[in-house]
């Protein structure tokens, strides 16, 4: 544990000592907060950030070479958008109708089982809309 912390460490400035309660009243005059990492580092601290500030810049980069990212990288010649994506998830304001569905759709996988034909007949249910994740 201590090598973990020693080489994930770093330094943090506070200036203002967080009240939490008074964040979760006024998100949109929280800290200002940078955070440069990939999509799922920060996935469930940007879930619970978003409480408390509004005012966070996430800097993703898009050179993600995991599973299926990777897959989809190399067969449409373009960057990788899965880590992006899983931050826009993280920072979502589910209290919108629709946006949980929305970020359920996003967060989907298809599973590492299963015939070819059935992974292609699901996808086709999705694009068509024919899918409980769409609909």
């Amino acid at each position: 544990m201590e090598a973990y912390r020693e080489k994930f460490s770093c330094s943090v400035q506070v200036l203002d000592p967080p009240r939490p309660t008074q964040g979760c009243r006024e998100a949109a005059s929280g800290p200002r907060i940078l955070f440069f990492s990939g999509g799922t580092a920060l996935s469930r601290l940007s879930q619970t950030l978003i409480r408390y500030t509004h005012n966070s810049i996430h800097l993703v980069t898009p050179f993600d070479s995991g599973g299926s990212s990777a897959k989809l990288r190399q067969a449409f010649h373009m960057p990788s958008v899965g880590d992006i994506r899983n931050r826009l998830i993280a920072l979502a304001d589910r209290s919108i109708p629709g946006i949980p569905e929305v970020c359920q759709l996003f967060a989907f996988r298809f599973p590492r089982t299963g015939t070819l034909g059935d992974l292609r007949a699901r996808l086709e249910r999705i694009v068509w809309g024919n899918d409980p994740l769409v609909t």
